[in-house]
């Protein structure tokens, strides 16, 4: 668990390259994590901290804001909202408290029930320490869109989970979830070889973390530059149990 009693962090990496950490929580007790991207690390965390199960998102919200996340999280459940907004404190790794700004997206099964969030956390405390909590953003927004996937270990890589955001492409989450579309079929076909390899690279090496850029085809068959970081899951003996990805379109980027 992480330390109660915090103080005030009045130093912040600067090197962060982007600063919005990617998260998709479960709905279960305490915010289960499923993914959470590698600049998690500028709160002192990594992932494995996360997926491997030794800590929830919850135990590291601040405990004086807990209870007013959990109120307005299920607030905008009942309303059926699909997104929302939060601005709370969090206690990094070594105990000091980063104030946050949280914009979060419901995921729900054809039957409406919530499976997951996927929310984006930004790094706050400098502009709270300007204007005061109450003046803060309402909103975050990333300089480029994001589509998180999780991906089967199988050949073309079936999906096992894949964001809304996905509809940029043209595609929708059923065309993945279904297996009408497996993620390998989106790949380029220049790139594809290279993607593979790379793959098969890292999980030889005992890799659990790597980036690479490629090209993907939307539905409409055009061409998009993508980044994808990529996040592999192993089970003890290290065989890769699943792969996560963030996919950055980098098309728009001059």
């Amino acid at each position: 668990m992480i330390p109660v009693e915090a103080k005030d962090d009045t130093e912040r990496s600067t090197d962060i390259e982007n600063p919005v950490i990617v998260f998709l929580w479960k709905t279960g007790a305490n915010w289960p994590v499923e993914f959470v991207s590698d600049n998690i690390e500028q709160f002192g965390y990594t992932v494995d901290d996360f997926l491997s199960g030794d800590i929830c998102y919850g135990d590291i919200v601040h405990p004086e804001d807990r209870k007013n996340i959990k109120s307005n999280l299920q607030s905008n459940s009942q309303e059926e909202h699909r997104e929302y907004n939060h601005r709370y404190r969090i206690i990094t790794k070594n105990g000091n408290t980063r104030w946050v700004a949280e914009r979060s997206f419901v995921d729900k099964k054809t039957n409406g029930v919530i499976t997951h969030y996927q929310g984006l956390v930004m790094d706050i405390t400098d502009e709270v320490k300007d204007k005061g909590p109450q003046g803060m953003i309402e909103t975050i927004s990333t300089d480029n869109p994001v589509v998180i996937f999780i991906w089967k270990t199988a050949e073309n890589w079936p999906v096992k989970y894949v964001s809304d955001d996905i509809t940029q492409f043209g595609y929708n989450v059923d065309d993945f979830i279904s297996g009408s579309i497996s993620y390998g079929d989106i790949v380029h076909p220049n790139d594809l070889k290279r993607v593979e390899s790379e793959l098969q690279r890292q999980c030889e090496e005992g890799k659990s973390d790597f980036y690479q850029e490629y090209q993907i085809l939307t539905r409409s068959g055009d061409v998009r530059q993508v980044a994808e970081r990529t996040h592999i899951t192993r089970d003890r003996s290290g065989k890769p149990l699943q792969y996560e990805g963030i996919i950055e379109d980098l098309s728009n980027i001059k």
